[in-house]
């Protein structure tokens, strides 16, 4: 069932949690809890030290001012890589950037976990640095724009 008005934050959180784990991109266990390593699991708010490959969501702006129907989330998503080779994180953060990028265009609207999906742009792509156990970490920001009123 797709909302019908626009969602809030963690709605927004949650689904695009899911899309990614839909996407076979990584791991999503809404209660947080994740054993061993594998795809990179996905956490709200503050990456824990395990496990070592991880993608952080964190919402820091919800604008409405263009248009009340159609707003505008920025969304942060901090990818870590284990080991300490910085290619890998690169390849992380720009493998979902490749899977939104191909997904968003083949049709003008699409349904993350019940959310309308109008666009999905990376507008910032953060500088590589490694976190304090030499794993790298990059923070790339999206505007996701929701339609809650279209039927896709």
């Amino acid at each position: 069932m797709t909302l019908v008005r626009a969602p809030d934050t963690v709605e927004l959180l949650e689904a695009l949690a899911q899309h990614l784990a839909d996407l076979g991109l990584a791991r999503y266990a809404p209660n947080g809890i994740y054993v061993g390593e594998g795809l990179p699991a996905v956490f709200f708010g503050q990456l824990p030290d395990k496990p070592d490959t991880a993608i952080l969501l964190n919402s820091y702006n919800d604008d409405r001012t263009r248009d009340a129907a159609t707003p505008d989330y920025y969304v942060q998503l901090r990818f870590r890589a284990a080991g300490r080779d910085s290619r890998a994180v690169n390849r992380l953060a720009d493998s979902v950037f490749r899977a939104f990028d191909d997904r968003l265009h083949e049709r003008s609207n699409t349904v993350w976990a019940g959310v309308n999906i109008l666009s999905c742009i990376r507008h910032i792509t953060g500088p590589i640095a490694p976190d304090v156990n030499n794993r790298y970490t990059r923070p790339d920001s999206y505007t996701i724009t929701t339609n809650p009123g279209a039927t896709p």
